[in-house]
């Protein structure tokens, strides 16, 4: 049965879709900290008839409840990426769980293990408004605005998976000439071609994946491609990326944060017309980690904890699994109208994607990515693409993919390669070789689009000293 017209599943999504989006408007702080502490206690002891959350409170004595407000989430023990893998497919669901309500969704594996959890109809209806909240925000309308979402649509994806449980059953809603989902691996020319077609509003996909379509519209392609907003996520967004796409579309990029453990469709959090990266905290809780699993305070670099406060399938409660480096700030009034924790400066990076030098400094994705005030100081945006691939601690190669049609035109392709490369030399010091290589391409990972950084270096516990 289509559960938009089962009373049991309807209903509520009904109530979720008019009032969620606009709840950190209408609330105040207290009355959206008491919602919040509801939410936890609903969600831990939903998490307590999961066998994996079930022993892992057994062990260190807890009782749901001992779980009375969000401040006690702290007494939770953490989930890892490992805890899930390992509890697969049985010991991540209620006993009794009917599995054929729920659809198994699986991350790219792109960083290692793929992490495969259940997600099922109540975790889109429970985070539909965090979905809606970034049209209300700016300034879109969801009922006309025509979007493109280019994306992964392989089998047990999140946008195959979304596509599948939520979207094709809910026409009544979101009407189907208003959606286009396409595969961020088809060759960037087709991509281009059903753009043209479709005439989007708003395009949804990955940094790598508009950098390739920016190229193109730069290039004369896609006339009728002149979307109001772009959303971004899957991946670092960096600087020189950003404006590279925003001058060849003539509109703002947003980013958005999310993963598919947390729900392939709530974003955690979104970028507002301000440049702020607002956490939905009334959809999710976020704490941020040290090396030792101890919590930082706010405006401390650490790693991003989830707990995701509604849905059922595979609860996410206290989740280091994404990894993510993030700093947390206190709650701000921000002039778009909103009120919440933010992420300062955005999200920077998987650890594992992290730079690690010699003398212990751990430099994030993004934050090692130094080409946007090179190439604006030269006036060029001749790099097509680029990205940093350390080989060894001590080395480290910048590969730069330049524009065929501008190679000759501006500074030459010598000096753009000398500045990248002193800029690196002096943030990674003298004991790191860089290499600034040209290459033709810059190919995609399994699933996802190349990422900003690869590092074959692994952090360890001497490497804990981090750029701020």
């Amino acid at each position: 049965m289509n559960p938009f017209l089962n009373p049991v599943t309807g209903i509520p999504f009904l109530k979720n879709f008019l009032f969620d989006a606009q709840r950190l408007r209408k609330f105040s702080p207290e009355k959206i900290n008491k919602y919040r502490d509801k939410a936890l206690q609903r969600i831990v002891r939903y998490a307590d008839t999961v066998p994996l959350y079930h022993i892992k409170y057994q062990d260190v004595n807890l009782h749901p409840n001992d779980i009375k407000r969000i401040k006690d989430v702290t007494k939770l023990p953490f989930i890892s990426k490992k805890d899930i893998v390992e509890h697969f497919p049985n010991e991540i669901l209620p006993k009794g769980y009917k599995k054929k309500n729920a659809r198994i969704v699986s991350t790219a594996g792109s960083t290692g293990k793929q992490v495969s959890i259940f997600t099922d109809f109540s975790i889109f209806s429970g985070g539909i408004g965090a979905s809606l909240r970034i049209y209300t925000q700016l300034n879109l309308n969801w009922r006309i605005s025509r979007l493109a979402n280019i994306g992964n649509f392989n089998p047990n994806m999140a946008d195959s998976t979304a596509e599948n449980l939520f979207y094709s059953k809910a026409s009544f809603i979101y009407r189907k000439d208003t959606r286009l989902s396409l595969n961020a691996f088809l060759p960037v020319k087709d991509i281009i071609s059903e753009l043209d077609r479709f005439k989007p509003d708003v395009i949804y996909s990955y940094p790598a994946t508009f950098f390739h379509l920016a190229f193109y519209k730069r290039k004369g392609y896609g006339k009728n491609i002149n979307p109001k907003a772009l959303l971004v996520s899957g991946s670092v967004l960096e600087p020189y990326t950003r404006s590279y796409i925003e001058e060849a579309f003539g509109c703002k990029l947003h980013n958005g944060y999310g993963s598919v453990e947390s729900s392939s469709e709530a974003p955690i959090a979104f970028e507002c017309q301000e440049g702020t990266w607002h956490i939905n905290y009334d959809f999710f809780h976020v704490e941020a980690i040290n090396e030792d699993h101890e919590i930082l305070e706010n405006g401390k670099r650490g790693h991003i904890v989830v707990t995701r406060l509604f849905g059922k399938a595979t609860p996410i409660v206290r989740y280091t699994g994404m990894d993510d480096w993030v700093v947390l700030s206190d709650d701000e009034e921000c002039s778009c109208g909103l009120h919440t924790p933010i992420f300062k400066n955005g999200v920077e990076g998987r650890k594992s994607d992290s730079v690690v030098l010699p003398d212990g400094r751990l430099f994030p994705a993004a934050s090692f990515a130094s080409l946007y005030s090179i190439l604006n100081d030269l006036k060029t945006r001749k790099v097509k693409q680029f990205q940093i691939v350390q080989k060894r601690i001590d080395e480290i190669d910048i590969l730069v993919v330049i524009d065929e049609d501008l190679r000759n035109v501006g500074p030459s392709v010598d000096l753009i390669f000398k500045k990248i490369q002193e800029i690196h030399q002096k943030k990674a010091g003298p004991n790191v070789q860089i290499n600034v290589k040209e290459v033709t391409t810059i190919p995609s990972q399994k699933g996802k689009p190349a990422p900003l950084v690869i590092s074959h270096v692994r952090p360890d516990k001497g490497y804990t000293v981090i750029e701020e």
